[in-house]
């Protein structure tokens, strides 16, 4: 009798398991090795069925033993080729695996060559630009002597002056790009009109810079990452884009900001385009993509370039939204 209970609750548990397994299906989207291994445990509370069968018509025991035997085979055989199907994901999972650590080492390797370049970039800037100021203002300080008549001295003073008012000059504009002041307590919209204010204007090149933002402030990242880019995509203009005209539109649309680059430059192949300024495109959308954005970028020869960039945010300090033009003459 006992025998008999402990069978009808091992093939109650199985059709429960099958049961779960057939109701698994949606989740794991058909999954091919799931749904063998739960056609596993359906054929094998079959076969508990068949075991039960002989309990009730003993005179059907050989038949029932002969069907045990083949259904056995079947679910070996379901089971088998179930696991060998697992056997494959775990394989795809594996590779998946191994290209994100790939990706990630790549984004590293990127992120660590950017700041090598803004390492170099800065020690540029200090040698090109305060290292002649100080050297000036150490032989302006060297001429000074007592001997001198006082006009002499006097005009001494006065190129000490304008070389220390320089130097104080160059110290602040490279401060700026390294951290702009403005961008940290006004926001983008100031930031972005700040650093257009401070290209060389000339008859031949100017920014026109429109936007809905007034004072909205968004989270650090999302502002320096979008500043950047702007800088970025500028500053590429300028050194190889020969344009007379770039237009930057930048929109808030709910919780997306929408940037619009262009300018009437020479173009470019971005097939063809040389390793050192293809790393800074890819620099540009390794840092919108670390902050759920991107860029797409399209450019032709003799036709000049357009970047459309997104980049979602949360919408931190708002007034309300009107539309403002900035353009550079």
């Amino acid at each position: 009798m006992l025998s008999i209970i402990v069978e009808y609750i091992s093939l109650f548990l199985q059709v429960a398991a099958a049961a779960i397994a057939i109701s698994l299906f949606k989740r794991t989207k058909f999954n091919a090795s799931w749904i063998l291994i739960s056609t596993g445990f359906l054929l094998m509370a079959v076969s508990r069925v068949f075991e039960l069968w002989p309990m009730i018509y003993p005179e059907m025991e050989d038949q029932m033993q002969i069907i045990q035997r083949w259904l056995a085979f079947i679910v070996s055989l379901v089971l088998l080729t179930g696991v060998f199907y697992i056997r494959k994901i775990f394989q795809f999972l594996r590779r998946v695996d191994e290209l994100r650590r790939e990706t990630e080492k790549r984004v590293l390797a990127a992120v660590i060559k950017t700041e090598e370049q803004e390492r170099q970039r800065f020690a540029k800037d200090l040698h090109d630009g305060l290292g002649p100021l100080l050297s000036v203002i150490k032989m302006l300080v060297s001429g000074l002597d007592a001997k001198n008549t006082a006009e002499v001295n006097g005009k001494i003073r006065g190129n000490l002056r304008q070389a220390v008012d320089e130097a104080i000059s160059s110290v602040r504009d490279i401060s700026a790009n390294i951290s702009p002041h403005i961008l940290n307590h006004f926001g983008l919209k100031d930031a972005i009109e700040a650093f257009i204010k401070r290209l060389r204007q000339s008859e031949n090149f100017h920014v026109c810079f429109t936007t809905n933002l007034v004072k909205e402030r968004f989270g650090y990242n999302v502002e320096v990452v979008l500043y950047r880019v702007v800088c970025e995509l500028i500053n590429n203009t300028l050194r190889h884009a020969n344009a007379t005209q770039v237009t930057i539109d930048l929109q808030l649309d709910e919780e997306v900001l929408y940037l619009e680059y262009t300018d009437n430059g020479i173009g470019f192949d971005l097939d063809t385009l040389p390793a050192h300024e293809g790393m800074g495109l890819k620099n540009m959308r390794y840092r919108l993509q670390s902050g759920n954005g991107d860029i797409e970028i399209a450019s032709e020869q003799g036709k000049g370039m357009r970047a459309n960039v997104y980049m979602v945010c949360v919408f931190a300090l708002g007034a309300k939204i009107t539309h403002f033009t900035y353009c550079s003459i």
